[in-house]
C-alpha cells in the first residue's frame, strides 16, 4: 500500500512546532535573532572574535551561577543571595590575600571561600526547611545580610589582592602565543565584511570554565541520583516523601550547590581584575533568574535545564552588546531591556506554558483569518470560545506586528538606495521621542494600547445607554479583535516620522491616511457590538460611533500638543 510524505508545509510546521515546545528551542530561536540584528546594526565589529569572546566573558557569570540556581529551583526553592555571595566571596579572598593582616596563599583562600558559600547555603537551606519559611522571603533576608558584611569587609571603597596567583585560574586571560599547539594570535578576514586581516590573541579562562561546569551540572541533573531526587522533589514533594526520598536533604544539598556557584564566580570575578568594590555583585539574581527561567527552568520547580540557562544567559549578553554597538549601553536600555526579559521569561513560564508554533496559530493567525474572510461570522460563532487568555494574546500579537511593520517601514524610507528612487528626501526618524527601534517600539505600544483603552470606555458607556444585553466580557472581544487592521497604522506612523505629508502637516495628513484605517476598523468593532452586544443596526452604529468620537477627541488633543511643542 502506498503511503504519501507528509507536504512541504506540514513538514515545516511539524518540525517548527517540535523546536518551539521546548524552551532551549524557542531561546536559540531569540538568540539567532538578536545576532542578526548585531550583524545589521555593525557587521564589522559585531563579527569580531574578539567580540564574540566579550559576549562569552560577559554571559559567563550569568551562567556559571546560573547552573547552581537552575538546580536549586528544579526543587521548587530560589536563592535571591547570590549576588550577594558574589561580591562576598570576591571580598574575602581580596582581604585574605592582599591584606596587610593575612595575605594567606591562593589556593587556601579559594578553598575558605569555597567552604564557607557551602556552609552558608546549607544553613540558608536548613532555615528554610526545618522552619518551614518560603525561600524567596529567607534569601531576601539573607541577601541583604550579605551586602552588609560585603560593605563592612572592604570599607565601602575597594579592596585589592595584588597578585592573584592561582585565581588566575578562575578568571585570567589566556593567551594564545602561550598554548602549545598556537605558534601566535589567530588571524582571519570575514568576507564582505572586514577589509583587512584582524587578529584573535586572548580569551578568558572564564569561557573554558562555563563549558566544564555546564558538562558537570547537566550530567548531575540528568545522570545521578541526586539529579532524579531533586527533580522529583519539585514535581511533587508530596509523593517523594512516600518513596523514601528526604526532599529536606535534597533541598540542602541545593542551596549549598547554589552558594558555591556564586563563590566560584565571585573568586572568578577577582581572579580577572585583582580587587572588588562594595557595588559588585548588585542586581545580579535577577538578571541570573531570568536567564535560569528564560532558559526552561520551571518556577514551580520539578524540570529545568543546564544548556537552556546558558542559551538564557548569551540573550541578554549578546542583547546588552547589541545595546553597546548601537549607542545605547548608556542611555539606560541596558536596564530596559535587561527588566524587559526578566518580565518575558516569568510571563513564559507562568502565563504562556512556553512559547510554540500552536499557540501562536491559534492567538493570531487563525483568528486574523476569519476576520479577514467574515467579521459577523467570527463574532457570530467563534468569539465565544475565546478566553481572557486568547483576546489579550491577540491584542498584544497585533501590537507586536504593528511595531515590527512600523520598523521594517522606517527601515527601507530610510535607506539611502530606497530613498533616492523613491524621492521623499527623508531625515531622521522622530515620533514623540527622538530614537530608534526601542523608542519606537514603546511608542506604538502605548499609542495602541490608548486606543484598545478609549474604545473599550466608549462602547461600554454607550452599550449600557442603549441598554446592550451584553457584558464587559463581550466588550474586551470587541476590541481586542476589532483592532485586527491596526498593523496598517505603520503608514501613518512613519509619515509622522519622517514628515512626509501632503496636506498642510504631517499629523494632518496621516489623519487623512488613518481615515480608511479607521473605518475598517470601525466595520470590525461594529461587527462585534452587533454580534456581541445583541444590537440592531442602528444602535450598533451608535456605539461604534461613540468610540470615533472618543478617538477623534484624543488625537485633536495630541494633535494640539504637538502643534504647540
Amino acid at each position: 500500500m502506498a503511503t504519501e510524505s507528509a507536504g512541504l508545509g506540514t513538514r515545516f510546521r511539524t518540525t517548527a512546532s517540535k523546536i518551539f515546545e521546548r524552551r532551549e528551542g524557542s531561546v536559540l530561536v531569540g538568540l539567532i535573532a538578536i545576532f542578526f540584528v548585531g550583524v545589521y546594526i555593525d557587521a564589522s565589529r559585531f563579527l569580531l572574535l574578539d567580540n564574540m569572546a566579550r559576549i562569552l566573558r560577559s554571559a559567563s557569570t550569568t551562567a556559571i551561577i546560573g547552573y547552581g540556581v537552575a538546580l536549586l529551583m528544579v526543587t521548587g526553592e530560589f536563592d535571591l543571595s547570590v549576588g550577594s555571595m558574589y561580591g562576598v566571596a570576591a571580598g574575602i579572598g581580596a582581604i585574605l590575600i592582599g591584606g596587610d593582616a593575612f595575605g594567606f596563599s591562593p589556593l587556601f583562600v579559594v578553598t575558605v571561600v569555597l567552604v564557607f558559600s557551602v556552609i552558608f547555603g546549607v544553613t540558608q537551606g536548613l532555615v528554610v526547611t526545618k522552619l518551614k519559611l518560603p525561600s524567596l522571603i529567607v534569601t531576601i533576608g539573607t541577601l541583604t545580610l550579605l551586602r552588609g558584611v560585603h560593605r563592612i569587609l572592604i570599607g565601602g571603597t575597594t579592596a585589592s589582592a595584588g597578585d592573584v596567583g592561582l585565581l588566575k585560574w578562575l578568571g585570567g586571560p589566556i593567551i594564545l602565543a602561550d598554548m602549545p599547539i598556537l605558534s601566535g594570535p589567530i588571524t582571519y578576514q570575514v568576507p564582505f565584511v572586514h577589509a583587512e586581516v584582524k587578529t584573535f590573541d586572548q580569551f578568558s579562562i572564564m569561557i573554558v570554565w562555563i563549558f566544564v561546569l555546564l558538562a558537570v551540572f547537566h550530567y548531575i541533573l540528568h545522570y545521578t541520583r541526586f539529579g532524579l531526587h531533586a527533580r522529583a522533589t519539585g514535581d511533587n514533594i508530596e509523593s517523594v516523601e512516600t518513596t523514601g526520598i528526604d526532599p529536606e536533604i535534597v533541598k540542602l544539598g541545593c542551596f549549598g550547590l547554589a552558594g558555591l556557584t556564586a563563590a566560584f564566580a565571585g573568586l572568578a570575578f577577582l581572579g580577572r581584575f585583582g580587587s572588588v568594590s562594595s557595588g559588585s555583585g548588585s542586581g545580579l539574581a535577577l538578571v541570573v533568574i531570568a536567564a535560569v527561567v528564560l532558559g526552561g527552568t520551571k518556577l514551580t520547580g520539578g524540570e529545568g535545564s543546564m544548556v537552556g540557562v546558558l542559551f538564557g544567559a548569551l540573550v541578554l549578553a549578546t542583547a546588552n552588546n547589541v545595546l553597546a554597538l548601537a549607542g545605547l549601553n548608556v542611555s539606560g536600555w541596558q536596564g530596559v531591556i535587561t527588566g524587559g526579559f526578566i518580565i518575558a521569561a516569568i510571563g513564559l513560564d507562568v502565563i504562556l506554558k512556553g512559547f510554540s508554533y500552536d499557540l501562536l496559530r491559534a492567538w493570531y493567525a487563525e483568528p486574523l483569518g476569519n476576520l479577514v474572510r467574515s467579521p459577523r461570522e467570527f463574532f457570530r460563532t467563534r468569539a465565544e470560545q475565546k478566553t481572557t487568555d486568547d483576546m489579550f494574546g491577540f491584542l498584544v500579537l497585533t501590537v507586536g506586528v504593528t511595531a515590527v511593520a512600523t520598523n521594517v517601514l522606517a527601515w527601507l524610507l530610510g535607506n539611502q538606495t530606497v530613498d533616492s528612487v523613491v524621492g521623499l528626501g527623508v531625515r531622521e526618524f522622530k515620533l514623540f521621542l527622538l530614537g530608534g527601534w526601542p523608542e519606537t517600539v514603546a511608542q506604538v505600544y502605548l499609542f495602541l494600547m490608548l486606543m484598545a483603552l478609549v474604545a473599550y470606555a466608549a462602547i461600554e458607556i454607550a452599550a449600557q445607554a442603549v441598554d446592550s444585553p451584553g457584558d464587559y466580557e463581550d466588550t474586551l472581544v470587541t476590541v481586542c479583535y476589532g483592532l485586527a487592521a491596526a498593523p496598517l497604522f505603520a503608514i501613518p506612523i512613519v509619515m509622522v516620522g519622517y514628515d512626509i505629508f501632503f496636506l498642510v502637516s504631517p499629523i494632518v495628513s496621516a489623519l487623512f491616511v488613518s481615515v480608511p484605517i479607521l473605518l475598517v476598523i470601525g466595520w470590525t468593532m461594529y461587527a462585534g457590538v452587533a454580534e456581541r452586544h445583541e444590537l440592531p443596526r442602528s444602535r450598533s452604529l451608535i456605539v461604534v460611533a461613540t468610540a470615533m468620537v472618543f478617538w477623534l477627541v484624543v488625537a485633536g488633543i495630541v494633535a494640539a500638543g504637538l502643534s504647540t511643542g
